[in-house]
């Protein structure tokens, strides 16, 4: 029987520690490695090729959905999981863009993560029903009112905001995201246009008062 390879991308110990204990439990999946950064990981991965990557959303330095877009390009074969602990739709929405096949929360069930890893597996897409209700919800706003709701920001745009509300600078952003600081200043023009904002403070108010960040 062929098993299912799994590689684990969490920067708590903790955590893959625990999920590991759980996969190897099961017949039919094997984890064939395990990083707490996004750099390691998708160097890891690239060489591994695995089945399914797991991969946690909020990591040091580059973010899971810079890593789910790397992953995709550098191991097409490889379907990633969001395993997180944050349902904000957007966040949902930009992992989908990103590349991900599936989003399942922390808090699901053994059960849900082995029917997510299966699903992915199998070429399907996976989104855990406490996901999917919340995005139909966000998506039927978005189809009945004008304004921000409008406006689909992109995965890099999702992670320039967050960025933003943790207070770095264009220098470290850069350096975060492996573009140049003109980069950074051009992107973050575009966003205070599609936000409606005119300086970060305000930016970062206007995107946790909307839910696109957390």
């Amino acid at each position: 029987m062929r098993r299912i390879s799994v590689f684990l991308v969490d920067d708590h110990t903790v955590v893959r520690q625990a999920v590991r204990l759980m996969l190897e439990a099961e017949e039919d999946i094997v984890v064939c490695g395990e990083a707490d950064e996004a750099d390691s990981a998708l160097r890891d991965i690239s060489g591994l090729k695995p089945d399914v990557a797991l991969l946690d959303l909020k990591l040091p330095g580059k973010s899971g959905l810079s890593l789910t877009a790397a992953v995709a390009a550098a191991s097409p074969r490889t379907a990633t999981i969001i395993f997180t602990m944050y349902s904000n739709p957007s966040y949902v929405d930009a992992a989908i863009r990103a590349g991900a096949c599936g989003y399942v929360l922390k808090s699901a069930s053994k059960t849900e993560l082995l029917r997510a890893i299966h699903a992915v597996y199998q070429g399907s897409r996976f989104l855990q029903a406490e996901i999917t209700k919340p995005l139909l919800r966000r998506l039927t706003l978005d189809a009945e009112v004008g304004g921000l709701k409008e406006i689909r920001f992109t995965p890099r745009e999702i992670e320039i905001l967050e960025l933003l509300s943790d207070g770095v600078s264009n220098k470290e952003a850069a350096r975060v995201l492996g573009v140049s600081e003109e980069t950074i200043k051009s992107q973050l023009k575009h966003l205070y246009e599609k936000l409606g904002a005119s300086d970060r403070a305000q930016a970062v108010a206007i995107s946790l008062r909307q839910n696109l960040i957390q």
